[in-house]
């Protein structure tokens, strides 16, 4: 059986996470893109020691940060350990807020054309100019399949589906159809982390706090910033603010809110993209409840899609 546990940044998912394991007889593979990485346990905050000696945990703190890192490289990882843990009689949980990263195990890799800037301009003016209402009809019209899984407000992936027709003469759908195939081996339960907007923005900023003050993250930064990291580690939340406040541009009191403001906005676009995956069943957490509470919560999500007894 393979199970996801997906969600925002800070909503609490490496806790509930090692309860769950421990339920339902799993182990922890990692969907983060950040946490990938050596090196930088705080930035990306991977789980702690203490949580991994709770449940077995892959795909954490294996890569170089002076190495570049893809969703394609990532499946090619994920594939063989979920089949070796299913192999020993164990569950895989799938845990991170990567949202490509379990898009592209679910649904393969899509080996569309790169964009061209040019017809996409032009799309774009021609959207501003008369709607993306007629864009939406045209697509229809060459690629109806595309069309119905894109929203006819949706400007950014209706422009990206003309594209692809606009230099291929083929479908996005066709494109589609021809992605790489599934890698995982069974289908996945996915379910869905969330609390009230106002907590998790609250538990952002005391993380961010809490990874200064208590985590040493700032010592954790200069270490990295001695390597010429790759393009993609340098991705990871806080870099850039802490590399400006190490270099003396901003002082520590700008640093705080700027990087809060700026994973507050991720975890805006995380509930965004996972929003859009209408397999995810979501689970609301109270604002006081305990990571083994809602992992029970969740165990009983699970249960009646079970076909063999549960590990507890």
């Amino acid at each position: 059986m393979i199970v996801a546990l997906v969600g925002p940044t800070a909503v609490g998912k490496s806790a509930i996470a090692v309860e769950v394991a421990r339920l339902l007889g799993a182990e922890i593979i990692s969907c983060d893109s950040m946490q990938v990485y050596c090196g930088m346990r705080v930035l990306s905050q991977a789980p702690t020691a203490a949580q991994r000696a709770q449940a077995p945990h892959h795909l954490i703190e294996f890569v170089e940060p002076t190495d570049s890192f893809s969703v394609a490289e990532y499946c090619a990882k994920a594939a063989p350990t979920i089949e070796h843990i299913l192999a020993r009689g164990r569950r895989v949980l799938l845990v991170g807020g990567t949202g490509l990263y379990l898009k592209a195990l679910t649904q393969g890799l899509c080996h569309a054309p790169p964009a061209d800037q040019r017809i996409r301009e032009q799309l774009w003016h021609e959207c501003q100019g008369v709607g993306s209402a007629t864009l939406y009809h045209r697509l229809r019209g060459v690629d109806a399949t595309a069309a119905s899984r894109i929203h006819p407000n949706d400007a950014r992936r209706i422009i990206r589906a003309l594209e692809v027709y606009a230099l291929t003469g083929k479908p996005l759908s066709m494109w589609w159809a021809q992605a790489s195939a599934e890698v995982l081996p069974q289908p996945m339960a996915i379910l869905g982390l969330t609390r009230e907007r106002a907590e998790l923005y609250e538990r952002i900023n005391q993380r961010v706090v809490h990874m200064i003050y208590e985590e040493a993250v700032i010592n954790e930064v200069r270490t990295l910033l001695r390597v010429p990291l790759s393009q993609s580690a340098r991705q990871v939340h806080g870099l850039a603010d802490l590399e400006q406040y190490l270099t003396g541009e901003r002082s520590l009191k700008e640093t705080i809110p700027m990087w809060q403001q700026r994973v507050r906005q991720y975890a805006r676009r995380q509930l965004i993209w996972f929003r859009r995956t209408p397999e995810i069943q979501w689970v609301a957490l109270a604002a006081h409840e305990h990571p083994w509470e809602s992992a029970e919560r969740i165990m009983d999500l699970l249960r009646p899609s079970q076909r063999q007894p549960l590990a507890v």
